[in-house]
């Protein structure tokens, strides 16, 4: 089972970034930065997570898949952005991607906090960090 979801994870393809993301970006966009991100989920994260029936493992399979799906669209806009950014824009893009490369991880490694010591400590930090990546890719897609 463990690596059906791995290779589930890998079967991610650049059109399901680039048009499903790419559409949940612009429509995110528009939204308060704290939205919930919940309805920007794909198809098959939620039909992962129902199958997942509540069990930590495969939910924390299906968080990985979906985070890494939004992290690749993520770099794919970071890059348009910085190809298409003068020499000072970019350093500028680049030091507000540090920045909040470092307030995702102070926020996101307290996630799981009220879960301390249980299963779903690590299924909320993961979730945390999954939700900023969409957060992320949505803000940089309203920069492009």
């Amino acid at each position: 089972m463990a690596r059906r979801m791995i290779g589930a994870r890998r079967t991610f393809s650049a059109a399901f970034c680039l048009v499903v993301i790419g559409s949940a970006c612009s429509a995110l966009a528009a939204s308060d930065g704290n939205a919930s991100v919940d309805r920007y989920y794909s198809k098959t994260y939620t039909d992962c997570m129902h199958a997942a029936g509540g069990s930590t493992y495969p939910m924390r399979d299906c968080i990985g898949a979906e985070h890494a799906a939004w992290d690749n669209a993520l770099n794919q806009i970071y890059q348009v952005l910085m190809t298409s950014r003068s020499p000072a824009e970019k350093v500028e893009l680049r030091d507000d991607e540090r920045a909040w490369l470092k307030a995702t991880a102070r926020k996101c490694r307290h996630a799981g906090d009220d879960e301390a010591g249980g299963s779903l400590q690590n299924v909320e930090i993961d979730m945390c960090f999954m939700d900023e990546t969409i957060r992320r890719a949505v803000y940089l897609r309203g920069l492009h």
